[in-house]
């Protein structure tokens, strides 16, 4: 589970990172994109099952993002 920083800050770069996420990520649709900005814990858990990456190996990548976009 994405701390609480960490949700903040994916909820305030979103819009910056959603075009990384969906080139990571391309199996996602745009309905589980839209959740992520409520709930970006969802997402990491739709991501991992799809994708079949551990929640953690996810959480990582957004992690990443983040840090990218400078947030």
């Amino acid at each position: 589970m994405l701390d609480q920083q960490t949700k903040q800050q994916i909820k305030q770069s979103f819009p910056e990172i959603k075009p990384q996420i969906q080139q990571r990520f391309p199996d996602l649709q745009e309905q589980d994109l839209s959740q992520a900005q409520s709930d970006p814990d969802l997402l990491v858990r739709t991501i991992a099952k799809r994708s079949g990456q551990d929640e953690s190996q996810v959480e990582q990548q957004f992690v990443q993002l983040v840090q990218m976009s400078g947030r």
